[in-house]
């Protein structure tokens, strides 16, 4: 096989299979041979001590996955009497994929589930866990971090349970993610946070642990309630209002009141339709108590 499907420039082909799902090349590698003993540094007193067929996992091919062996020669030193196996430029023996690999699971696992990237490419998610984990090491290590001073506070829920979430409100980056949002969590975060002197702004929603965790570890900075937050719990309670007025009406008018329902969640000055104004009009005028909420 003359042509080098792989373009990968110290390795040649010996041998491809072709299944639905997947592509097997045997290989060998055209690496120059080591000149000295890796283990004791002795130069040139080196022989062959057999193969051994290793594979490695390399890019999708025609949306196939890509395996390769390769029948990896084994050394001996004269000197030392220890083994080592030639050196592979084009694989990450540690992680059994090729490095070009490497580079495309860092990048796929920003937008992909690490299960699905590892059904992709044929290897174990566990995998491309470690590999994005790597990833995310030499980012933190390139990356300067500086404590915002605007520092936001919030959760997301995800694999059914709350994540606390850390944000630079300012720039509108997130610093951070942890598994959880109890107080001694925050606390211990906030208490690591290098410059938190810098901090003036704190924005959050109303779980207390963080309101107790600022006052605790940044008691100068002013703290700031998400509006969001405060119109969620604005609009709950206009619909517990809602929901206990309709029983009071006719069946009737509890059907249109549930069809109104919009007009009373919307700022009146959003109200651009003459009958929505109406509507408004009528439904607070029946109930006071829903004018006052609004």
């Amino acid at each position: 096989m003359t042509t080098n499907m792989l373009n990968l420039p110290n390795i040649k082909i010996l041998d491809m299979k072709e299944s639905e799902y997947d592509y097997r090349f045997l290989v060998e590698s055209t690496a120059l041979s080591p000149s000295h003993c890796p283990k004791c540094g002795t130069v040139a007193n080196l022989y062959k001590h057999g193969k051994k067929q290793q594979l490695f996992f390399d890019l999708p091919m025609h949306a196939k996955r890509v395996g390769i062996y390769v029948n990896r020669q084994r050394y001996k030193c004269k000197e030392c009497k220890e083994t080592f196996f030639e050196n592979l430029p084009d694989m990450n023996v540690n992680r059994s994929v090729t490095n070009r690999l490497i580079n495309w699971i860092q990048e796929a696992s920003l937008e992909k589930t690490f299960t699905s990237v590892a059904y992709d490419i044929g290897v174990d998610e566990k995998t491309v866990r470690n590999i994005f984990n790597d990833y995310v090491v030499e980012l933190e290590a390139e990356t300067e971090f500086r404590t915002p001073r605007w520092l936001g506070l919030d959760e997301v829920h995800l694999l059914k349970t709350y994540r606390f979430v850390v944000t630079d409100v300012e720039n509108k980056a997130v610093i951070d993610i942890l598994r959880k949002r109890n107080k001694s969590v925050v606390i211990d975060y906030l208490s690591k946070l290098q410059g938190i002197d810098k901090v003036e702004l704190v924005a959050m929603d109303m779980w207390r642990p963080y309101k107790d965790a600022v006052n605790i570890v940044i008691p100068h900075a002013k703290i700031i309630i998400d509006k969001f937050h405060v119109v969620k719990l604005a609009n709950e309670a206009l619909e517990k209002i809602r929901k206990a007025n309709r029983e009071k009406v006719s069946a009737k008018e509890r059907r249109q009141l549930m069809r109104d329902r919009y007009v009373l969640l919307t700022r009146r000055r959003d109200l651009n339709d003459f009958d929505d104004q109406i509507k408004l009009q009528v439904w607070t005028d029946k109930f006071p108590l829903l004018s006052s909420s609004l």
